[in-house]
């Protein structure tokens, strides 16, 4: 629900994005931001104002490519507001960003699919609830972030080592493990990945990447809490 009143809210796109069955074009219910953080905030959710950008608390909506390829992300624009549950993340804000070809680049890391996430306007979104009949979708499990005074977890309830080889399928072992923390942490990529001219071969790899059992290992769980665009900060 929450992503379809976002809907309002984000740029327009020529093809919707989301579930791929034939339907109409929908007419959404459209809310005024006072009206989702009404509905959201009475039934106990807080609204989030960080400094920075944070991949646990930002969804990028935008890239504006900096000159400097080296330049870190920056936040320009909060397009709709992040919300929390005690420690468990209910939905990322929606920014717009500059940076740096090195960070972030603009046609990737704003249009890439993004995983655990229902609709979008303006990119294609690749979620377990997509493809099932209207009961059984409620049957899919939701990603569970935490953050606390001193860890980030990320998909708690998964079970799935990043970097063990029979834990990835075909498309994903072609990845980096910096390119699936990536994933992971963003929940899409935010640059072509090196073996770009392999996954070529694999028509429609970017939505078959089966990682939504992943989970990173306990080693990294303070790391996360410290990295921007997926590279560690001091």
């Amino acid at each position: 629900m929450s992503d379809v009143l976002l809907l309002g809210f984000q740029p327009a796109a020529d093809t919707p994005s989301g579930p791929s069955w034939p339907v109409r074009r929908l007419q959404w219910p459209g809310v005024s931001l006072f009206e989702y953080l009404a509905l959201f905030t009475g039934l106990g959710m807080t609204p989030f104002d960080h400094d920075g950008f944070d991949p646990f608390f930002h969804e990028i909506v935008d890239v504006e490519q900096a000159d400097d390829p080296t330049a870190p992300i920056q936040v320009t624009q909060v397009v709709w507001p992040g919300l929390m549950l005690g420690d468990l993340l209910f939905s990322r804000a929606g920014v717009r960003v500059r940076a740096g070809r090195k960070h972030a680049l603009r046609g990737v890391a704003d249009r890439f699919p993004l995983y655990w996430t229902y609709r979008r306007n303006y990119r294609p979104t690749v979620d377990e609830s997509h493809g099932w009949g209207s009961h059984s979708q409620w049957a899919t499990d939701f990603r569970l972030d935490y953050r606390t005074s001193t860890s980030v977890q990320l998909n708690v309830a998964a079970d799935a080592g990043i970097d063990v080889p029979g834990d990835l399928n075909e498309q994903a072992a072609q990845l980096t493990s910096g390119e699936r923390r990536d994933l992971l942490r963003h929940r899409c990529l935010l640059r072509p990945p090196d073996a770009a001219d392999v996954l070529a071969q694999m028509p429609g790899w970017e939505r078959e990447l089966s990682l939504f059992a992943w989970r990173l290992p306990s080693s990294d769980t303070g790391l996360a809490r410290a990295t921007v665009d997926g590279e560690p900060r001091g």
